[in-house]
């Protein structure tokens, strides 16, 4: 099977000669490299990739047009490119601040290919920290998970599952997942293909994130199942590594931050996520733990941050294509009320 690995480089030039040198390592050979330049700041990656894997840069943008349309950019070049059988065809899309396995992407492969009923997959991801801040010399891969798939909680709240615990092989024996991970997933063309919506895989109107919930959600609805493969092992930098105790003001600030751009674009994008991808049936059934969860949430933004009160107006004009959307979903689902609510529950673990 060939491999179309696609990644999304901004502001990263300290992860890029790990990832350069996994991507090398792996036991799986039969790939194509494509990296889009997303307006990195510095020209410092750009200068990078120029000087190590040139042919590998397929793109250069002038800003960052964030995750879901760069990816989309990237998906459109694989797609349009690639000559041989789709049958033989899979797109990997992954982060950039990552090290992978020598054996990641081969056992990705091998799932697919042993179960044509499986459209796409992901590794069990750890968390890997930096000490000092530089990613070279000076990092420490843990054996804290950082995802094994996405998992929907009440309320509609989606996050990573097992994020934070330490890996006892506690979801392993369960590998069914509601959709793969934002941060590293291979996906079967003639997938991608069938959930595509006016030549986007992820959903551009949401600027950034929740597009990769989205996109899983799309998946499920269309009959799509994805896996965790747990003998394929990445892992994914967070930060830098601290046992120290945070003081009250240092916990405060924090706090501040809970309504960051990112935070804030979470909120409105989930309830565009429930607009598209949930029947009405769904909604009503859902409604008293939606509102408790996320109408509570929303409501605390749009008191406390000027920024969220602003983006939900804005958001008014997006409404009509986020309908357009729902119809094209709607029109296109193919598992049942009862499948679907048995894989939300499969997929907490």
């Amino acid at each position: 099977m060939h491999v179309s690995i696609n990644i999304v480089s901004w502001n990263d030039r300290r992860y890029l000669p790990e990832l350069f040198a996994a991507i090398r390592s792996q036991t799986h050979t039969d790939y194509t490299v494509r990296i889009l330049d997303n307006g990195n700041p510095d020209g410092e990656a750009l200068q990078y990739i120029m000087q190590n894997e040139p042919h590998w840069l397929a793109v250069r943008n002038t800003k960052n047009v964030g995750y879901a349309a760069g990816h989309n950019q990237l998906m459109r070049i694989a797609l349009e490119r690639y000559t041989g059988d789709s049958a033989d065809h899979a797109v990997l899309i992954a982060n950039s601040d990552m090290d992978w396995g020598p054996t990641m992407l081969a056992e990705l492969v091998k799932a697919l290919e042993e179960h044509p009923e499986i459209d796409a997959v992901q590794p069990k991801i750890f968390r890997a920290y930096s000490e000092s801040g530089d990613v070279e010399g000076n990092a420490v891969k843990s054996d804290i998970l950082d995802s094994t798939g996405m998992r929907v909680r009440s309320g509609w709240r989606f996050d990573e599952r097992g994020a934070g615990e330490m890996d006892n092989e506690q979801y392993d024996a369960k590998t069914d997942i509601f959709s793969p991970s934002g941060a590293l997933m291979l996906l079967r063309t003639s997938a991608v293909q069938d959930v595509m919506i006016n030549d986007e895989v992820f959903d551009a109107d949401f600027v950034m994130s929740g597009e990769h919930w989205d996109f899983g959600w799309r998946l499920l609805l269309a009959r799509h199942r994805s896996l965790l493969v747990p003998l394929a092992r990445a892992h994914h930098y967070r930060g830098m590594l601290s046992t120290e105790r945070q003081s009250w003001w240092k916990f405060a600030r924090r706090a501040k931050r809970a309504y960051s751009p990112m935070h804030t674009y979470a909120i409105r994008n989930l309830w565009f996520s429930l607009l598209k991808n949930c029947s009405l049936s769904e909604m009503i059934r859902n409604a008293p733990s939606t509102m408790w969860h996320l109408g509570f949430r929303t409501m605390q933004g749009a008191i406390f941050s000027s920024e969220q009160r602003r983006l939900y107006m804005r958001s008014i004009i997006v409404l009509p294509s986020m309908l357009r959307k729902r119809r094209t979903i709607q029109r296109n689902i193919r598992i049942s009320a009862a499948d679907l609510r048995r894989s939300i529950y499969e997929s907490r673990g």
